[in-house]
């Protein structure tokens, strides 16, 4: 399975959807063309260079996956120096289907994989150690990374599709944490369900072939209690793919796949301790536990991203650097905000997951024991399956122990079968401090005090801007805009009101804090601050010094309050064209103006 490039994948999608998407790039179409023609060059320069050099340690495919992860920083110059965000959400569609902005920016990366294999076959090629084709070995790459791309793209418009349904009650059902719970599980079951026949079908995978072997396949499934749906010879790139893998979690939904350089070189008998390897991977639930681990995953993510963001931000130290980043460009500061998380998913999946998916390749090892009684035959296997693909006996990998390790650990259990039962014991301790730790982290966000944080981190930041005005003689409209901001999320519109005439006396033009003060006159619960004449006027000042789409939504409020229902519609019409980014939010919007305007 490719994992890497499956794991790789998600973290590029992470860095799409983290990457800023302002009202337009500070640089001209061209200009970004340009650069990115330029960029693009020296990524291949750069990989045939890497590539090159990596023959001499005769270990190109090594240094190929690592540069499959480094494919990132491309994209990542795409979306943070160039971005490209800022051009993509203008984009035919995508005020519908946000879902585009992602599959483009998915798109980027697995050209800059493409560009890559082109590489690794060009130089592999000129030195004589590759045979195919690019257009095989490439459909080859591409075929195993397909099924996850064509699920992702379903999922994603099936996602956008619930979006566009005009119920305002359905879309806040949807966005509740419950209804997202409830949505991840459909699509986790979706996944499970539907991912073998969409693998069967791209990796064209064909019916195993009737005769001795397949009988010999047949009557040790049907010794073991195993239910499939069909046996498989899965032809992979050339004849160095020895290998074979189950797929699908439910009995209705499973195939057993054989490639064909497996059943051409390994014996009968073999070919069954190969089988009994995957056969253990079903009787210890192993794709079970994958699909728990990326389900925890999700939920201890879930539950505890606002607690420790809100305890950060309650922190003196943390507010001061957050103060200092407002400063910084949008994409520095979105980068910086998007990296904790790319490099927790790349900790947990690499290493935590790592270590299981390891040990239940050992575990399936063990289980030869029990079918064969000895584990001559799955050694063998091991040994002419590393002769086979290129002499790789000892090279590491992060889902795998090398085949010299698994070799070794079969003979130490062969010589002290007493040593099984230790190591069984030891990964179900694994599995029960996994359990148990995933538990109290999704159960202790419960118990924090996380209103007296946020509270605090209020008061922190609104006494740390209020030390810069005062420690500071130019007086900084920025400064009070924060603050204002502060003061109205805690309803307390005197203050929020006050600080924003500050800045306006500072800067009588400014948009923004027109913007501010007319959304707290429109939509303020204290009557003494409903105001929506001056709302009307602040706005309609602020829309035409910056028509963005934020500021038209004020406007459109502030037509709203004043019984302009109308216009009101019409300047959300206008906001949702400028900003297709907070698509969702406008149609809400939307929504509510033209429920009174029928009522």
């Amino acid at each position: 399975m490719p994992y890497s490039q499956i794991i790789s994948l998600m973290i590029a999608l992470i860095l799409v959807v983290g990457a800023p998407s302002g009202p337009e790039p500070l640089l001209s179409c061209m200009t970004i063309l340009v650069l990115w023609l330029l960029k693009t060059s020296a990524w291949i320069c750069l990989t045939v260079w890497l590539l090159n050099r990596s023959l001499a340690t005769r270990a190109p495919s090594l240094v190929l996956e690592k540069l499959q992860w480094a494919s990132l920083i491309p994209l990542i110059i795409d979306f943070y120096l160039l971005e490209i965000k800022s051009l993509l959400v203008f984009l035919p569609g995508v005020s519908f289907f946000p879902t585009i902005i992602e599959i483009t920016g998915i798109s980027l990366f697995i050209l800059y994989l493409i560009l890559l294999w082109t590489s690794y076959w060009w130089v592999l090629r000129r030195k004589g150690l590759l045979k195919s084709p690019l257009r095989e070995d490439l459909g080859f790459r591409l075929r195993l990374i397909l099924p996850f791309l064509v699920l992702y793209l379903i999922l994603s418009v099936f996602s956008d599709l619930l979006g566009v349904i005009p119920s305002g009650k359905f879309q806040e059902l949807l966005k509740k944490p419950f209804a997202e719970l409830i949505s991840f599980t459909l699509f986790l079951i979706l996944i499970l369900l539907f991912m073998p026949p969409i693998v069967r079908t791209m990796w064209g995978c064909v019916p195993f072939p009737k005769g001795p072997l397949r009988t010999l396949i047949e009557n040790f499934l049907k010794r073991t209690n195993i239910s499939f749906r069909e046996i498989l010879l899965w032809s992979l790139n050339g004849e160095k793919s020895c290998t074979a893998a189950v797929l699908g979690l439910f009995p209705g939904f499973r195939y057993i796949l054989f490639t064909p350089c497996l059943v051409r070189h390994l014996l009968p008998q073999e070919v069954e301790a190969v089988l009994s390897h995957e056969v253990a991977h079903i009787r210890h639930r192993h794709l079970l536990w994958y699909a728990f681990f990326l389900g925890t995953y999700t939920v201890v993510l879930y539950r505890l991203i606002d607690p420790l963001g809100t305890w950060l931000i309650s922190r003196r130290l943390f507010l001061e650097i957050l103060t200092r980043l407002q400063y910084w460009p949008d994409t520095i500061s979105s980068f910086l905000a998007v990296l904790p998380l790319g490099i927790l998913f790349v900790l947990y999946f690499r290493f935590l997951m790592g270590y299981f998916m390891r040990n239940f390749e050992r575990q399936a090892d063990l289980s030869v024991f029990g079918t064969q009684g000895h584990p001559w035959n799955l050694i063998n296997a091991l040994e002419k399956v590393a002769l086979l693909a290129g002499n790789i006996r000892n090279q590491p990998n992060w889902h795998h122990f090398s085949i010299a390790k698994r070799v070794d650990f079969l003979n130490r259990i062969a010589r002290h079968p007493e040593l099984k039962d230790q190591y069984e014991k030891k990964l179900l301790l694994s599995k029960g401090l996994f359990i148990g730790i995933a538990g109290l982290l999704i159960i202790i966000p419960g118990l924090l005090p996380t209103q007296s944080w946020e509270d605090s981190a209020k008061s922190n930041l609104t006494k740390l801007y209020i030390e810069r005005l005062a420690s500071n003689r130019e007086q900084r409209p920025e400064l009070y805009i924060i603050i204002g901001n502060i003061f109205t999320q805690k309803k307390e519109y005197a203050n929020a009101v006050n600080a924003y005439k500050h800045a306006l006396d500072l800067e009588p033009e400014n948009p923004e804090i027109l913007n501010n003060i007319a959304w707290i006159y429109a939509t303020a619960d204290d009557p003494e601050f409903q105001k929506p004449k001056e709302a009307l006027m602040l706005a309609s000042k602020a829309a035409r010094l910056k028509p963005e789409g934020y500021i038209l939504d004020t406007l459109a409020e502030s037509f709203f309050v004043n019984g302009y229902v109308e216009k009101a519609i019409e300047a959300e019409e206008e906001a949702l064209k400028k900003d297709p980014s907070r698509t969702d939010y406008y149609r809400s919007q939307l929504q509510r103006f033209k429920k009174a305007a029928s009522d």
